[in-house]
């Protein structure tokens, strides 16, 4: 709701601020959903989990219908960053270790693990009579080919939260020891992400490059059945599976007999589906829907907090924006809260730089040095960089109009926020042209570089998303800004291996203060998840980086099979 300085609030959420000791034990590489434009997975958030009220016991069988905004863009850990491929594929398969809906890194298929004295050696001890989908053993073996996998992708957007990795060795079947070039306090959460999760190698290369998209075997409680592009993907319950990890009330089989995930962007669908009952989960409330079905009997909807920032990206290698005088212009010309109350719906606060205010390392001096929203200074800055008036009221330069092109996804939401901003950049003479299209397309078009600016929300839980965005070995994608800096690269990397807390939060403050100045992106607004769940539907309970965790604990209650 709006309170009466213009300033939005949700009344009920859990903190979240985390503390200098979570930071150090809880952290690593997740995603939550929102309600910004599309997203992406970075690191994983540890607020307090969302739950529903339980009125009965859990019993096995039914089947759920879950609506996804976007199709993930593939079920190959290695090869995306989409949220909903995040999602999905930690359904089919498992990592070592798993992050505790408390932030505790907790045993997945490694039952313990120990770390040598000066930090450089992780030894694990795996999980005995796992198997995968199609019958195989899992073995150390599965462990080093997928890491050596991950690591070795061409351009995996994601190998960087292994850099430190350099030999995976198994002394036996059962015992994996990783090596590492130095220290690394990241390593045990970024091994709890989907990225990190086992592959079997046979099915790997049997698939080749359709692994992901055409099937995909894991030792995860569901098995791929069935993924029909942009309208559905089909998973069924492994019986086998005994080994969940113990953050989960039931350790498996999971209690639905199959999960199919369809895939509806348009708000008035999927809310109109979810309503006539035939879709038990929402996976994005529209923000216009809440108070609504707030007060139905019919359905729940569950808010949550998260660590994420919704942002407008800025290609700093373009003729246009590489003129910092004109990335700043469009940083004042930007009305954000206008924004959270024409698209948010007041579910939002402003973001004023990379990170949300209750993420360790947060630079408080933002608060002061942050682009206000100042129209005047916007069109005395384009000035300043060549830019006049032209007759239509578009700015001009040595003939060439300031138009910019921005790429946002085809959903309502990114539609109507990509629209408010045009409206709000074209009263400062820029001109933007919209080209809005399918979570897969967007993404292919960003990392062919098609884009001059574009719309994403990012989920994290600590500063690292600096590294996954700023980093020039991340280009080009994420790093779709196409920024390439020394010095942030230098500083990036020392902010991986130095232990001492002050020290980290002295880089990390640099690091958001040359983002700042140097306008590499507009960022947007900081967003509340919200989730709607069917009276039929049990166990919802919202884990604060990885959404319905494994649907281990979800269930059809009786009577509603």
């Amino acid at each position: 709701m709006r309170t009466r300085d213009n300033r939005f609030w949700i009344q009920g959420l859990p903190s979240f601020r985390l503390s200098r000791r979570d930071f150090l034990r809880a952290l690593g590489a997740g995603a939550l959903i929102g309600l910004g434009p599309i997203v992406e997975a970075c690191s994983p958030g540890t607020s307090q989990p969302a739950v529903t009220p339980e009125t009965e016991t859990p019993q096995r069988g039914g089947n759920l219908t879950v609506q996804l905004t976007a199709d993930p863009e593939s079920l190959d850990p290695h090869v995306t960053t989409h949220l909903w491929a995040s999602r999905t594929l930690q359904m089919i398969h498992d990592t070592l270790v798993v992050l505790d809906f408390d932030g505790t890194i907790k045993p997945g298929l490694a039952e313990s693990w120990e770390i040598s004295p000066d930090g450089l050696v992780y030894t694990f001890r795996l999980r005995r009579g796992v198997r995968f989908h199609s019958g195989k053993s899992f073995t150390a073996a599965d462990v080093k080919y997928s890491f050596e996998r991950w690591k070795t992708t061409p351009r995996s957007p994601t190998a960087y939260n292994i850099d430190q990795v350099t030999a995976v060795e198994t002394p036996d079947d059962y015992t994996v020891v990783i090596r590492l070039s130095q220290p690394f306090v990241l390593l045990l959460d970024n091994l709890s992400i989907g990225w990190a999760s086992i592959l079997n190698r046979e099915a790997v290369e049997r698939l080749g490059q359709n692994y992901g998209a055409t099937g995909a075997d894991g030792t995860g409680p569901f098995k791929f059945v069935e993924w029909t592009r942009n309208q559905r993907l089909i998973l069924e319950r492994n019986p086998d599976y005994t080994w969940g990890p113990k953050i989960f009330s039931n350790h498996g089989p999971a209690y639905v007999d199959r999960v199919e995930f369809r895939i509806i962007p348009e708000e008035g669908t999927r809310v109109a589906e979810f309503e006539a009952g035939n879709i038990d989960i929402l996976s994005d409330v529209p923000g216009v829907e809440v108070f609504r079905l707030e007060k139905s009997a019919n359905v729940s909807v569950v808010k949550y907090d998260q660590l994420q920032t919704a942002y407008i990206g800025l290609k700093t290698s373009d003729p246009i924006l590489r003129d910092v005088r004109v990335r700043r212009a469009l940083n004042h010309a930007t009305n954000k809260e206008e924004i959270i109350s024409s698209v948010r719906y007041g579910l939002a606060i402003p973001a004023l730089g990379v990170l949300h205010p209750k993420t360790w390392g947060y630079w408080k001096g933002i608060e002061q040095a942050a682009y206000k929203f100042d129209p005047e200074r916007a069109k005395q800055l384009l000035e300043e960089a060549g830019w006049r008036p032209g007759p239509d009221g578009i700015r001009q330069k040595d003939g060439q109009r300031l138009k910019l092109n921005h790429i946002t996804t085809d959903t309502q939401a990114a539609k109507l926020q990509a629209q408010v901003v045009q409206e709000q950049w074209r009263r400062v003479g820029v001109e933007l042209e919209i080209r809005s299209m399918e979570s897969a397309a967007f993404f292919a078009a960003l990392r062919a570089g098609e884009h001059q600016t574009f719309a994403i929300s990012v989920f994290y839980s600590n500063a690292d998303v600096l590294y996954f965005y700023f980093h020039s070995r991340q280009r080009p994608a994420p790093n779709r800004f196409d920024w390439a800096d020394p010095k942030t690269d230098g500083l990036l990397e020392r902010s991986r291996s130095t232990l001492d807390e002050t020290q980290r939060l002295q880089i990390y403050e640099e690091l958001q203060r040359i983002v700042h100045e140097n306008a590499l992106w507009v960022p947007l607004t900081h967003d509340v998840g919200v989730v709607g769940v069917s009276r039929r539907t049990g166990g919802v309970k919202v884990h604060p980086s990885n959404w319905l965790y494994k649907f281990l604990d979800i269930y059809v209650k009786t009577g509603q099979r």
